[in-house]
């Protein structure tokens, strides 16, 4: 599930100047800031290997509804060229369950899930590597009443680094995207989660379909994420009942199909890139000891707004 986005849209537009036109001027926003908004609706919501959504007996899939809300600041843009600081990140998200009373039956709420990131990401150029730290707060409301007397399990913390590599150093353009990423929570769960991950961006207008309409304004992107559970499923209650390891958890392969409306429909930058698009996942357990850990076919679609 891709819960957190970051956007910093530069844009510009030129007239060619050999047919003696001047170029337009460069738009730049009022304030060096980006913004996103994602609106997902997914069959399942599975969440490393692990399906959070599913009830016995559930038969027809309930649908699942998230929205993320994000918000990015690159340093470079407040520097004019003179360095950078890194780029700041935050987001919200939101996770409602049409079956959530069937999850938890002492709770009237069908919010099942409120996420908040805070992040910062510096490039180093030399080596080709991005790195991104973080800090993540997992609510889940239903919860609140779970756990022993006196306690709440309704929230727990995570930090976590991210390694994104560019491989057209080695390609000359970007083929699969590399990255690495740790997450170690610190609250309840205190347990890790490790995740390899690989994606390819296909953009039909630029495999020469760019005079074709529909097909050039559409980008496919297949991508593989393995995940390694360090101590995560035992101590979350999906692992072994007398065993705490490190192991491979699940291997989960993506297909998404993403729609450029805005380059569609020719909205000028100035207002924003808006897209639509559509998925399929399949997580493959490597480490099936809970019914909650089990291969799972889920997919749906997105709606999605970045200025």
């Amino acid at each position: 599930m891709h819960r957190f986005a970051r956007v910093l849209l530069v844009s510009a537009v030129f007239v060619s100047a050999a047919a003696g036109q001047e170029a337009e001027p460069q738009w730049e926003k009022p304030f060096p800031l980006g913004f996103s908004l994602e609106y997902t609706l997914v069959s399942d919501y599975v969440w490393r290997g692990i399906n959070l959504s599913e009830y016995a007996g559930e038969g027809r899939e309930k649908p699942n509804h998230q929205m993320c809300v994000a918000f990015s600041l690159d340093t470079a843009d407040l520097m004019d060229g003179n360095g950078s600081f890194g780029a700041f990140g935050g987001s919200i998200w939101f996770e409602w369950y049409a079956g959530q009373h069937r999850l938890t039956p002492w709770t009237g709420t069908n919010l099942q899930e409120v996420d908040y990131d805070v992040n910062w990401s510096y490039e180093i150029a030399p080596v080709f590597t991005t790195v991104e730290l973080g800090w993540v707060a997992y609510h889940l409301p239903p919860y609140r009443r779970s756990g022993s007397p006196g306690t709440d399990i309704s929230t727990t913390y995570e930090v976590y680094s991210k390694l994104y590599f560019d491989d057209s150093a080695i390609f000359g353009q970007p083929v699969l995207n590399p990255y690495v990423a740790y997450y170690q929570d610190i609250d309840t769960v205190e347990a890790g989660w490790l995740e390899f991950g690989v994606s390819h961006d296909f953009a039909l207008g630029e495999l020469g379909l760019e005079d074709t309409p529909i097909l050039k304004d559409i980008t496919i992107t297949p991508s593989a994420v393995l995940g390694v559970s360090h101590r995560y499923y035992d101590k979350s209650g999906v692992g072994s009942d007398n065993s705490i390891a490190t192991r491979l958890a699940n291997i989960e392969y993506g297909l998404a199909i993403d729609y450029d409306l805005s380059g569609a429909l020719g909205i000028p930058e100035q207002y924003g890139s808006l897209s639509v698009g559509g998925f399929i996942n399949y997580s493959q357990a490597l480490h099936d000891v809970s019914p909650s850990v089990n291969d799972e076919f889920y997919g749906g679609l997105t709606v999605g707004y970045s200025w």
